[in-house]
């Protein structure tokens, strides 16, 4: 193996490590979100938590050059994405509350089929028969987990499946955004929206936090903050094509951390379900990635 091979393998090992370590992070703010449920409104939670996001932020920003760094060019986009942000943000807070944290994780793991589904529409990309297939498979996965006509709530799963869908249209947003407007700009813009979304529900509920619960956010907003820096470093380190798939091991983070925090076990339904939307979604990647080369 030469040099250049060497170091461009390196890198991509360390974009691997990067997204196993975000999903790590990621999936402990969710169940941390998920606690502070039972105490807070949904508004409430995503204030502090973006409030305390600013910090790892700052950092990123500091280390891309100070406020330099810092390049805003669409807001009528950046305000687009930002409101989609708020919206998910909401639906997801509320779900998550009434569901366990695996089941949640693994009903998100649909974004990459909708967003197949939508790209035709909105991105102006072709999407051929066998990625139409694996759509189909992946949204007969959802329905699988969500499980309609079953013993469990189904108003949370549909509420979920709902924030899922408006993710989609947040990543088309930012796919446009990236052309013009760079990455520090798009979350202290999105985290901002958040922040004062959260503000603006005060009037239908507010509990003021003790020194307890301020800890527990600045630790959740922070590790939110950190979490999605490791997310931008994965792919900033390696290749989307190689990277990507090890999104999935959210899955595992999420399923150990809701049985160690809440006692939850993932049912039957919920595993079949999860592994036919992530091997549709693999294979959607694998599709597209196939088609780019």
């Amino acid at each position: 193996m030469d040099v250049r091979s060497a170091l461009r393998s390196s890198r991509q090992l360390k974009g691997i490590f990067c997204l196993i370590v975000a999903g790590a992070i990621l999936a402990f703010t969710d169940g941390m979100s998920k606690f502070l449920t039972g105490s807070f409104p949904p508004g409430e939670i995503l204030f502090f938590r973006s409030i305390f996001v600013f910090i790892p932020i700052s950092i990123m920003v500091w280390r891309s050059g100070g406020v330099r760094a810092v390049r805003i060019v669409n807001w009528n986009g950046q305000i687009a994405r930002g409101l989609f942000a708020v919206v998910t943000s909401f639906m997801f807070m509320v779900a998550i509350k009434h569901m366990p944290l695996a089941d949640i994780t693994a009903v998100m793991f649909a974004s990459p089929i909708i967003l197949t589904a939508l790209a035709p529409y909105f991105l102006g990309e072709q999407v051929g028969w066998r990625r139409w297939t694996a759509v189909a498979v992946g949204f007969g996965g959802t329905l699988m987990m969500i499980r309609p006509g079953g013993d469990t709530l189904l108003w949370p799963s549909l509420l979920a499946l709902g924030a899922t869908f408006l993710i989609c249209f947040r990543d088309i947003a930012t796919r446009r955004l990236s052309k013009t407007d760079n990455a520090n700009s798009i979350m202290i813009c999105t985290t901002a929206c958040v922040m004062l979304g959260g503000l603006s529900s005060a009037l239908f509920g507010w509990r003021t936090p003790d020194l307890e619960a301020l800890g527990l956010f600045m630790l959740t907003g922070i590790l939110q903050g950190t979490g999605q820096y490791f997310l931008v470093s994965a792919f900033l380190y390696g290749e989307a094509v190689v990277v990507a798939p090890f999104r999935y091991f959210t899955l595992i983070w999420a399923t150990l951390y809701g049985y160690l925090m809440f006692g939850d076990i993932p049912g039957l339904n919920t595993l079949l379900g999860a592994a036919i939307v992530i091997g549709s979604g693999l294979f959607i990647f694998y599709r597209e990635a196939k088609i780019h080369r």
